[in-house]
């Protein structure tokens, strides 16, 4: 072969590298768009989606087409950064239950709606945190309750003489910081015990978590979820 027909050889390879990488850069992008439009850095405000419910929850945003869908198996989405006090509108669809999405953000407030299963309607719980900066050597934990059946939840760790958290009430959080170690928890609910434990794994130093309490069929349920911010 020619060294004329391996150069044009080289480049036709180089350029059919080039076009997959792109086509796999797009394809990241693309389920990278957030429900909501990021506006400036100083007035970013964060709100993530929970399904507290045993089918698929989906997720749309109105005046656009974007839309997410949260799987029972991993039932929160990440924060998604929108503009700060605007007003987000959207629908949640489970099944044959609908409910709307109407809510505000305030500057550097992080906004979890929980969605729950209601009585022909899809329920929601909207709780808000306005997070402090914290050890990175630490864990920062929070215990978020929305089983109105656990008037007062507290986390106690499975094995030791510790309890994480008390008394937080149906429609509230707690958060604390905590090292970094692997623990499970048991939940309490009133001071009895409650639900299955949950084994919370590793935990990371510098990050942040949460555990959520939500009703189930007759009884109440633990799950985690890392605060993680879609980019």
């Amino acid at each position: 072969m020619s060294a004329a027909r391996t150069t044009r050889a080289r480049r036709a390879q180089a350029l059919a590298q080039f076009a997959a990488l792109c086509c796999l850069c797009s394809l990241a992008l693309a389920t990278e768009i957030p429900l909501y439009a990021t506006g400036p850095s100083q007035d970013a405000a964060f709100v993530r989606f929970v399904n507290a419910q045993d089918r698929v929850l989906e997720i749309s945003a109105s005046g656009s087409k974007a839309r997410t869908r949260l799987e029972s198996a991993q039932p929160a989405s990440p924060f998604y950064s929108v503009d700060a006090n605007a007003k987000l509108r959207g629908r949640l669809q489970a099944g044959d239950q609908q409910g709307d999405i109407a809510l505000s953000v305030k500057p550097g407030e992080f906004a979890t709606v929980v969605a729950m299963p209601g009585a022909g309607t899809i329920r929601q719980t909207i709780l808000r945190e306005q997070p402090d900066d914290f050890n990175a050597l630490k864990v920062s934990l929070a215990l978020y309750n929305v089983d109105p059946q656990c008037g007062a939840a507290g986390l106690h760790v499975v094995g030791r003489n510790t309890t994480l958290f008390e008394g937080v009430g149906a429609g509230t959080l707690q958060r604390r910081a905590m090292n970094p170690v692997s623990i499970s928890v048991q939940l309490r609910c009133n001071g009895q015990p409650a639900a299955a434990t949950l084994a919370l794994g590793a935990l990371q130093a510098g990050q942040r978590y949460s555990v959520f309490v939500v009703p189930a069929a007759g009884s109440t349920r633990l799950f985690l979820a890392a605060d993680s911010v879609s980019r």
